[in-house]
């Protein structure tokens, strides 16, 4: 990969690593809901393109699987995504599959941006390269997997990235969640919204790094309600950008 080709990844085509907020909640009626903001922001562009955003649809389906995406290289997180599930009919092993791309991906990426930019590789190696989330049912049950993509060094100082699986029984955030941690509970949605109105409750979640975070988290929120009978989007931003 040479410079040119980098930095057109890195300019144009990359997102800061954790710049957007997306909520996946199991609700206790059994079905998933699903909150993400649509604010895609360049970080590396200078001058008057500095701050540039876009609009885009962060919720993404192969089939009955589902998946969002905050990271670096989102159209690429994108691609190797669609491919697994294309090509593999098992969720754990498109998993898999899909850790085992981004990490070839990534590691080609990271050497290249160490040698070319190595103060937005100090970036990666504190903050991580994304977070995804897989969604769907499997057998009438809800499946929600996480995987994480982190770049380290070995011991031999050479690039190294790496991916963790991790299950989630109840509720995730990727992307920004430091506000919603931080935030007191009269500042929180409460309890009955949770029970009664869970899109409502995975929404104002996503609104609170969105107020505390507006240049990077922001409305229209894309919200997907996902039942074992198929999805029903409650909101969608018909005019996204493709990626």
């Amino acid at each position: 990969m040479n410079k040119l080709l980098i930095t057109c990844l890195l300019i144009f085509y990359s997102i800061k690593g954790f710049s957007t907020c997306i909520v996946i909640y199991v609700a206790d009626n059994g079905y998933i809901y699903v909150a993400a903001d649509s604010r895609r922001t360049f970080i590396f562009n200078e001058g008057k393109e500095r701050g540039k955003f876009e609009s885009i649809c962060k919720i993404h389906n192969v089939g009955n699987n589902y998946f969002a995406i905050a990271g670096i290289d989102d159209g690429g997180l994108l691609k190797a995504a669609t491919k697994a599930l294309q090509q593999n009919s098992n969720i754990d092993t498109a998993i898999k599959s899909f850790g085992t791309m981004m990490v070839k991906r990534y590691t080609r990426l990271m050497t290249d941006t160490r040698i070319f930019y190595p103060d937005k590789f100090k970036h990666f190696l504190n903050d991580g390269l994304a977070n995804v989330s897989f969604f769907s049912f499997q057998n009438g049950v809800p499946n929600v997997t996480d995987i994480e993509f982190l770049c380290n060094l070995d011991k031999n100082g050479k690039v190294a990235t790496t991916y963790r699986i991790r299950p989630i029984f109840e509720i995730t955030v990727i992307g920004m969640s430091r506000d919603i941690t931080n935030a007191k509970p009269e500042d929180l949605p409460t309890a009955a919204t949770r029970e009664q109105n869970p899109e409502l409750y995975v929404e104002a979640l996503v609104k609170i790094e969105a107020k505390m975070q507006p240049l990077a988290v922001s409305e229209p929120i894309d919200l997907l309600e996902l039942k074992p009978t198929g999805p029903i989007w409650i909101r969608k931003n018909e005019n996204a950008v493709s990626y």
